[in-house]
């Protein structure tokens, strides 16, 4: 049977009108993005109108248009702008959790989810909701055929890696539960009460949750 070929999370994104190619069509481009994302923290989605957009970027109106369609491409733009940020560090952070016992991972782990997702709610809770399965920040620059494979790959060789400290047989059940249960989980609690999923009280629920999920079934 074929495999479902790997896609993109990017091309589920608003996508512009077309790609800079020359060094000042790019340097424009990238002006128009954070200009979009200096609006969007400071004045609210309501406040970003392409007139806004060229009086802070300093490109004109046209050359908005040139590369732009619509308002929800420019929103992507700087989706795609915090995703590669955010990537960068997500491959740091994953350096320093070697050694270091599952819970603490798993601390880690959820505690930086919970962060992205905040921003990224916090710029266009809309946009945000529209596009979630796009905005996953550890299949931004790791696309899988599946997000059975994206478990496959990330979730269960960390229980693999902490096999001393996991007491189920069902491994890649537990590994589904922890990879996607429980980002249901944080993507509603950032939707629908983002103060609670500020807590430390929500963090150490989905930790012990992810926890849970690691041990044997009681006689």
């Amino acid at each position: 049977m074929e495999s479902t070929p790997a896609h993109n999370p990017k091309d589920l994104l608003p996508q512009p009108r077309k790609q800079p190619v020359q060094a000042r069509s790019r340097a424009m481009v990238d002006a128009v993005a954070e200009a979009c994302l200096r609006i969007l923290e400071k004045e609210g989605e309501d406040a970003l109108t392409v007139n806004r957009i060229a009086e802070v970027s300093g490109a004109t109106s046209g050359s908005i248009y040139q590369y732009f369609p619509n308002k929800e491409s420019m929103i992507a733009a700087v989706y795609e702008r915090l995703l590669n940020q955010e990537s960068e560090q997500l491959y740091r952070m994953r350096e320093q959790l070697h050694g270091l016992p599952l819970q603490a991972v798993l601390c880690q782990v959820f505690s930086n989810m919970i962060r992205v997702e905040l921003r990224l709610h916090s710029l266009s809770s809309g946009f945000h909701a529209r596009y979630r399965t796009a905005l996953h920040l550890g299949q931004w620059h790791a696309p899988q055929s599946s997000p059975q494979e994206f478990i496959n790959t990330t979730w269960l060789p960390l229980l693999e890696i902490h096999a001393s400290e996991v007491q189920t047989e069902h491994r890649a059940l537990a590994a589904y539960l922890m990879g996607k249960g429980l980002r249901e989980i944080i993507h509603s609690a950032v939707q629908d009460v983002p103060e609670q999923a500020q807590s430390a009280e929500f963090l150490d629920a989905l930790v012990a949750m992810a926890m849970s999920c690691t041990k044997g079934r009681q006689p």
